[in-house]
């Protein structure tokens, strides 16, 4: 694996190596401390409030690194800001070559419902496209295609980014997708089956509540939907 790897995802692939009893949360169930870059002030970070967003701000434009879907239903937390704009660099960094990401909703202004989603109330998901073919997204919105179509690397890059940050809570995926980026990941000596495992856990071997960050879910086939956690202050 790569040494450039920071602590959000060190901390996520050490978790495997400790007793179950001992293992630090993965997920919602994260309550206390992730552990910041060394010589820095441990951030701590919980569950956020998902019904309203108080203090949110919008997600401006910028086409070098993103492309905004819908500015009004743009605005979130500053943690989801943070997260956007901190993996969208790394992207442009790792990936030159290929398209900037496609982020689409967020949240609306102060919350609440928001047409075609269950979630994305209070700034804290959020919809990301793929990357298809040599690291393109579809410009206008989210394209869709089997598996084999996938820019696997560049999904990875983009998951690991993410990760990177320490601000993710789970990241829900259609789980053939799942697959195809796990396997990547070992085939190309990314991960070793035990940390990809840990990030990807397989639908036998996955406890909602206990286990992996990457989890199955319909409809998102041509999107990863990412939540988020709240810094603690």
């Amino acid at each position: 694996m790569r040494k450039f790897l920071t602590w959000g995802l060190g901390l996520l692939l050490a978790a495997v190596a400790l007793p179950a009893h001992a293992q630090p949360g993965m997920g919602p169930w994260l309550d206390e401390a992730l552990p910041a870059v060394e010589g820095e002030p441990l951030q701590m970070l919980k569950a956020c409030p998902d019904q309203s967003l108080s203090g949110g701000v919008q997600l401006k434009e910028r086409p070098e690194l993103y492309r905004v879907m819908s500015p009004d239903a743009a605005w979130g937390r500053p943690e989801m800001i943070e997260l956007l704009t901190r993996a969208a660099e790394e992207m442009a960094w790792l990936k030159p070559d290929a398209d900037p990401i496609v982020i689409g909703d967020i949240s609306r202004r102060w919350g609440g419902p928001l047409a075609g989603h269950k979630s994305h109330r209070g700034g804290i998901d959020v919809d990301v496209g793929l990357y298809w073919g040599n690291g393109e997204m579809l410009k206008t919105g989210f394209k869709s295609g089997p598996p084999q179509e996938l820019d696997l690397e560049a999904n990875w890059l983009l998951i690991r980014s993410m990760l990177d940050t320490g601000l993710v809570e789970r990241i829900l995926l259609d789980q053939r997708n799942i697959d195809a980026i796990k396997a990547w990941t070992i085939k190309n000596g990314e991960l070793t089956k035990e940390e990809a495992e840990a990030i990807f856990p397989a639908p036998s071997n996955r406890r909602w509540n206990m286990t992996g960050v990457v989890h199955h879910t319909v409809n998102h086939r041509e999107h990863l939907h990412v939540r988020i956690f709240c810094a603690r202050t």
